[in-house]
């Protein structure tokens, strides 16, 4: 057999497609023929496109194909954008979001013992838009193995355009936030928050802006945050070779030019403050939880010792060490719930929700409400 072309080359698919018949020649001599193949193709698929998009993805606030499961959330009063929310030059915009398994009533009441998800996507802050074709996989696992009524994941605005300069994705959060607050009178105690990838780096920003809010009664904490495959140093991501130097590169399907796009469009014109860096760069800036958080993370991926050292990192801080759960899905790659479906590991994903359910169960003190 000859060696294998760059993986992320087009020149690899075809060996690639013969070699990994073999399991010792596959990323992973565990995996099957269609992990290997699909964790390949997708690798090859993200670096092309970071090759010939310098941008963003554009978002849509049409329907599309989600029709009455999609909505528009107008921003929220002004006075819950400031400090590192605030911006002369990002305003708050109308967002979309994406119900799942359909748009609740207008006058539905939440049973007690179950919980609203508000999920942020994943995909640098360059692609993404929480509709079915990206998010549908992780809402199906979350509605069925946790304690969640619904899941509204939010359609935030991407880098690159002028309109999605930092911090234009917070602000979107917290629009979503105050919205299940305030429109939907949901009760903070019966909301979670959810985000993968850099939708994880969004959540726990939110976390930490809803912390540092000067008013508890508007902005209350949620019941807990599920932290999927966070991304937690986004400055360090600019650094191909890093990336390139991991242990898991070789399992792992996204190529390093993916997070090195999305990092540097984002960083372009930032000014990195103290308030900024926090939220860009989380696991250097651990702080006091207003509510526990489950951070899962790939043993195949590359984030996965980062993840081990951020979940540390912040169960080490403070009166943190009840607040912070740590789950390892050894035989999968980064963001479990984003590709699951496509390579392969149904059962793992299912693994990790049950997971997430017992997490957010375990939790039933109730916080003071809106």
């Amino acid at each position: 057999m000859t060696s294998a072309p760059a993986d992320v080359s087009v020149k690899v698919l075809p060996w690639a497609t013969f070699a990994y018949l073999q399991p010792k020649n596959r990323q992973d001599p565990k995996w099957t023929y269609r992990q290997a193949l699909v964790n390949t193709i997708l690798k090859v698929c993200l670096h092309k496109y970071c090759t010939f998009h310098k941008g963003s993805s554009q978002v849509s606030l049409k329907p599309g194909l989600e029709r009455s499961r999609f909505v528009l959330i107008d921003p929220a009063r002004s006075d819950l954008y400031n400090g590192v929310a605030y911006s002369q030059v990002t305003s708050p915009e109308i967002v979309g979001a994406t119900w799942y398994p359909r748009r609740p009533s207008r006058d539905f009441v939440i049973p007690h013992d179950q919980h609203i998800m508000l999920h942020f996507h994943g995909g640098s802050y360059i692609v993404g838009d929480g509709r079915i074709s990206s998010c549908g996989f992780l809402a199906k696992h979350m509605l069925a193995h946790t304690p969640s009524q619904y899941v509204l994941s939010v359609q935030y605005r991407l880098t690159g355009p002028p309109n999605g300069r930092f911090p234009a994705q917070l602000q979107d959060a917290i629009s979503a936030y105050f919205y299940l607050l305030d429109s939907l009178h949901i009760p903070a105690s019966q909301i979670i928050l959810c985000g993968d990838s850099a939708g994880a780096n969004l959540a726990l920003g939110l976390l930490r802006y809803i912390t540092n809010f000067d008013n508890s009664t508007l902005l209350p904490a949620p019941k807990c945050a599920l932290l999927l495959s966070p991304w937690t140093n986004i400055p360090e991501a600019v650094d191909t070779e890093a990336w390139d130097r991991s242990a898991n590169y070789k399992t792992e399907y996204v190529p390093a030019s993916f997070p090195a796009r999305g990092a540097t469009l984002l960083l372009h014109d930032l000014e990195i403050t103290k308030s900024v860096e926090e939220q860009i760069a989380p696991i250097k800036h651990p702080f006091s939880l207003p509510a526990p958080i489950l951070v899962v993370t790939g043993g195949k991926e590359v984030l996965c010792e980062e993840n081990r050292a951020f979940a540390q990192t912040y169960k080490s801080f403070g009166h943190n060490e009840a607040m912070v759960d740590l789950y390892v899905s050894e035989p999968t790659p980064h963001d479990l719930f984003m590709i699951g479906w496509i390579m392969g590991f149904q059962k793992e994903a299912r693994e990790c929700a049950e997971v997430a359910g017992t997490f957010i169960r375990q939790f039933n003190v109730q916080r003071n409400e809106r």
